[in-house]
């Protein structure tokens, strides 16, 4: 907790080793920060171990789907959208950017699938139409 209130990555590295690397929630935390500092390859490997211990958290899936596409991952990205929408369907962003990362790849017909079931969910979202 004391790394999220001071926002210094150190605590969240100290309750991962303490806790002998099962404590998910300081990865989770240090993979967010990394993310915000824009240090995306850190963020995913942060991601990546705390998803070993515990899979069940969706916006980490999507903070982590995010990262891959900043640095052009885009199958990966795909992966871990998927991964959010297995936890809970009606993520909106989740498929919208899932369809973005399809019509990067000239994959049409399932960016356009993925983004009639964004429109679904969110009809008067001005960013999907």
């Amino acid at each position: 907790m004391i790394g999220d209130i001071k926002r210094e990555a150190h605590f969240y590295e100290r309750a991962w080793e303490e806790s002998g690397h099962r404590c998910a929630r300081a990865m989770r935390s240090l993979g967010r920060l990394r993310f915000y500092e824009n240090k995306f390859e850190e963020s995913i490997a942060c991601f990546n171990k705390a998803f070993e211990i515990n899979r069940l958290y969706y916006k980490e899936w999507f903070t982590c789907g995010c990262a891959h596409m900043r640095i052009d991952q885009f199958e990966k990205a795909i992966f871990c959208f998927g991964n959010v929408i297995s936890i809970d369907e009606s993520q909106t962003d989740a498929w919208a950017n899932m369809a973005n990362c399809y019509a990067v790849q000239n994959k049409f017909t399932e960016a356009l699938a993925c983004t009639e079931q964004a429109l679904k969910e969110k009809r008067s979202d001005w960013r999907i139409w």
